[in-house]
């Protein structure tokens, strides 16, 4: 029997991990949450183990967690905060179609059974499918399974629902489109759907501003907690009957006093990053992005988000646990784009809205995935400037108040906004915070768009089309983009890659080095100089990568 791992509050949180082809891209996920690369490229190996998990309050929970193997993973430069047991488990991130293969272990004592199982997709065994596979105790079963249409999924025990997967055993895969020709998360959006993301940035209402980039992600999962009742299933040698846990028997009814978002409440719940067991964590690079290629990285402490007006966020929000929950935003309202229950596996996945209209509370029931838009508009609360001839026009940029300018969210259940019994505010809350006004010039918050990405197999030519959101100020003084085979430490194609002023750009040519690589990364690099002492150094403003169409 292992011994429980002790999950530190503090040091609980989101890990994302790229796997399949995207486990090699330089970028995938921008200015939120965790990130990790190249280890679930060929297979990943997650462990399900037993945890004492501790509260914001300091007091320990039993309770089970996944955890990526680092017995399995060892020398493959993983640091141990990636590897530890976390609630909810690491986030998992493919591209649509890729084969994703992966190892599942139970090592939780007892003769309980478990099972794994992603609601709306298909897995195959030793080349079997099902819907959900059996995990022996101290067993391992190898899985393997399409990344599904583009959208948001749950991984879980769905055994003894809902026990099992409120007791930590959940996690979230994230099922990427390809960028090229698609500005949209989705494969086939509503024409609604297509209709607001074209409008981003463009359209009065969204201006100014930029199209949403594929890496402007955020994911939210909700669960809730009865210790006394997570105890008893713990203590159980075998499975606890549900009816047992959910109803009133013998005194005791199911009554949670802790909520979590992203396994953390209350001040925990709103940090862009801490300090922590000796080891810094950061929320993003100077520049708001991480290059994961060739590294580990891991800001699992970050729930809130935050950007630039006209930077849309897509935040992707799930509930694990088995009461409704209401979360509510301030400083702006938000557009439903789909809405999915991972107790309803035979739907559509993703079920994309066709009548869309904005909101600043949403419900999430039991079991339920609701992808949500973030415009990152101005404010609609700013006053009108009475010293503008005629009105109408915002006090905007403002002038008393400083940057970053910071708006809650909360859960407006009442009671998931408490802990251990109504400790206020140490529940479900986090913030989004605005950084700056948009600055169509500013390469840093730029988006690089891909129309087109052909490699001809048999004579190694390129061709690349797309459009930079930061068009060239003048044929005099134009911009430059670098196209490097693969990812950003890839073997470079060209650096000379010209931007019209009209933001265009083409390359062709040979290009003999993607061939191998099969995806080309396009970067806008600039120049910082961050402590003002002229130690000028070069940083990455924009990147997209795309996998290429083989003709």
């Amino acid at each position: 029997m292992k011994r429980r791992d002790f999950l530190k509050f503090t040091s609980t949180g989101l890990a994302v991990v790229a796997v399949g082809s995207m486990a090699d891209w330089p970028a995938f996920w921008r200015g939120s949450q965790a990130h990790a690369s190249s280890f679930g490229l060929d297979r990943l190996e997650l462990e399900m183990v037993a945890v004492d998990a501790e509260m914001v309050d300091g007091i320990p929970v039993p309770m089970w967690a996944f955890k990526i193997d680092d017995d399995d993973h060892e020398g493959e430069g993983m640091e141990h905060h990636i590897t530890a047991a976390r609630i909810p488990g690491p986030a998992l991130v493919a591209l649509a179609g890729d084969r994703i293969r992966l190892r599942i272990t139970n090592s939780i004592a007892g003769t309980r059974t478990h099972r794994f199982a992603i609601p709306g997709v298909t897995l195959t065994v030793n080349g079997t499918q099902m819907d959900s596979v059996v995990v022996p105790h101290d067993d391992r079963v190898d899985i393997e399974f399409t990344a599904p249409a583009p959208g948001t999924y749950m991984y879980l025990d769905p055994e003894n629902a809902p026990i099992n997967r409120m007791m930590g055993l959940h996690g979230v895969l994230v099922s990427m489109a390809n960028p090229v020709g698609n500005n949209t998360p989705y494969l086939s959006p509503t024409s609604n759907i297509q209709k607001l993301f074209n409008d981003l940035g463009t359209a009065p209402h969204f201006s100014p501003g930029n199209p949403w980039d594929m890496a402007r992600n955020t994911i939210w999962v909700f669960n809730v907690i009865d210790s006394e009742k997570f105890g008893d299933v713990a203590e159980s040698a075998t499975a606890l009957p549900s009816s047992t846990f959910m109803t009133f028997v013998g005194g005791n009814r199911f009554l949670p006093d802790y909520f979590t978002i992203n396994g953390k409440s209350g001040f925990f719940g709103a940090q862009h990053s801490h300090h922590s067991d000796e080891m810094d964590v950061v929320h993003d690079t100077d520049d708001g992005r991480i290059i994961i290629a060739n590294a580990v990285y891991d800001m699992q402490s970050n729930v809130s988000f935050k950007g630039t007006v006209g930077q849309p966020m897509l935040v992707r929000t799930l509930n694990a646990g088995n009461m409704w929950h209401s979360p509510h935003i301030h400083g702006t309202h938000v557009f439903p784009l789909s809405h999915n229950n991972i107790m309803r596996p035979a739907e559509t996945f993703p079920k994309l809205e066709t009548n869309l209209f904005m909101i600043d509370t949403w419900a999430l029931e039991p079991g339920g995935i609701k992808d949500v838009l973030h415009p990152f508009t101005i404010p609609p609360d700013i006053p009108v400037d009475a010293d503008v001839v005629g009105g109408g026009r915002k006090a905007w940029p403002p002038v008393d108040e400083r940057f970053p300018l910071v708006y809650p969210m909360h859960d407006h259940n009442e009671i998931t906004n408490t802990a251990a019994g109504g400790n206020y505010p140490h529940g479900i809350t986090t913030h989004w915070q605005i950084d700056a006004d948009f600055d169509p010039t500013d390469p840093a918050t730029g988006v690089i768009l891909i129309d087109r990405a052909d490699l001809r197999v048999k004579t190694g030519q390129l061709v690349v089309e797309g459009r930079f959101t930061v068009a060239s100020p003048s044929d005099s003084d134009p911009l430059f983009l670098h196209l490097h085979a693969g990812g950003a430490s890839g073997p470079m194609i060209t650096g000379s890659i010209r931007v019209g002023t009209d933001g265009r750009f083409r390359f062709r040519g040979r290009a003999l080095k993607a061939l191998g690589r099969r995806f080309v990364t396009l970067m806008h690099h600039g120049h910082s100089d961050d402590n003002g002492n002229g130690d000028d150094h070069v940083v990455v403003h924009a990147v997209r990568t795309v996998p290429l169409r083989l003709r």
